[in-house]
């Protein structure tokens, strides 16, 4: 009983040098780090410049469905959210095992649904990918991206009057 009560004696004084030793680290290295820490950190001016208008422009001329989020480079012509003169508006594009198609809409008439080495008005249609339509035609070459028509503005409710009892 002795020996346990011994112990027992030695490791509540151990635990305690533990708790002290880990509650307050040694004072070189308070300094050490404060002076770390001063030496990292720059001062703060107030004329820094703000580069904000920058950052957001490149992140925006980024693709945001593009594997390497870099902007189209090889396109000869990139013609999105415009229209090629005697072309219709490409509105949607199909690719999967049945094939590659390309949907050209024409307003007021049934859309037309073209595959790769189909002709629309004056272009030839050379190669249909899952974001891009590459034309060639009288102006040379082209690539288009499906543009949407902008959303006709919702029909405004008239005021009702409020309920009276």
């Amino acid at each position: 009983m002795t020996y346990l009560a011994g112990a027992l004696l030695v490791a509540v004084a151990l635990a305690a040098v533990i708790a002290l030793e880990v509650s307050s680290p040694p004072a070189d290295d308070v300094a050490r780090s404060q002076t770390h820490t001063a030496a990292t950190v720059p001062p703060i001016s107030s004329a820094v410049a703000d580069h904000t208008n920058d950052w957001v422009a490149t992140v925006l001329a980024r693709p945001l469905f593009s594997p390497d989020r870099r902007p189209p480079a090889d396109a000869v012509t990139v013609a999105s959210g415009r229209t090629v003169p005697g072309l219709p508006r490409l509105a949607g594009i199909l690719v999967g095992p049945f094939g590659r198609s390309a949907i050209f809409a024409i307003n007021g008439a049934k859309p037309i649904v073209v595959q790769e080495g189909g002709r629309v008005a004056a272009y030839t249609i050379k190669s249909i990918e899952a974001t891009q339509v590459r034309l060639l035609g009288p102006d040379g070459a082209q690539v288009l991206y499906p543009s949407f028509e902008p959303a006709a503005a919702p029909a405004r409710r008239p005021a009702q009057a409020p309920l009276s009892r």
